[in-house]
């Protein structure tokens, strides 16, 4: 077995404790919505929610021609003899 997979495996088994230590029940009122589910789907749905944010953001910066997924070009080679400005 390789590194990631072990690496994969031990974070499947420390998932499962934890899923299993945070089965109580929580509250969770946002504005005038009230809902009542377990603690490990309203940690999860942070996280989501959360990682989403942050990928859309980095993913659609408004001062960035370079297209999503593509890797920006390089500059142009300098010729011998040219200085920057």
């Amino acid at each position: 077995m390789n590194a990631k997979a072990v690496g994969l495996i031990i974070l499947l088994i420390l998932l499962v404790i934890f899923s299993i230590q945070n089965t109580q029940a929580v509250d969770v009122k946002f504005l005038f919505w009230k809902s009542s589910t377990s603690a490990v789907l309203t940690i999860l749905m942070s996280f989501i929610i959360g990682f989403l944010a942050g990928w859309l953001t980095g993913r659609f910066r408004p001062g960035d021609k370079t297209p999503p997924g593509a890797s920006p070009a390089a500059p142009p080679l300098k010729k011998e003899g040219e200085h920057s400005a």
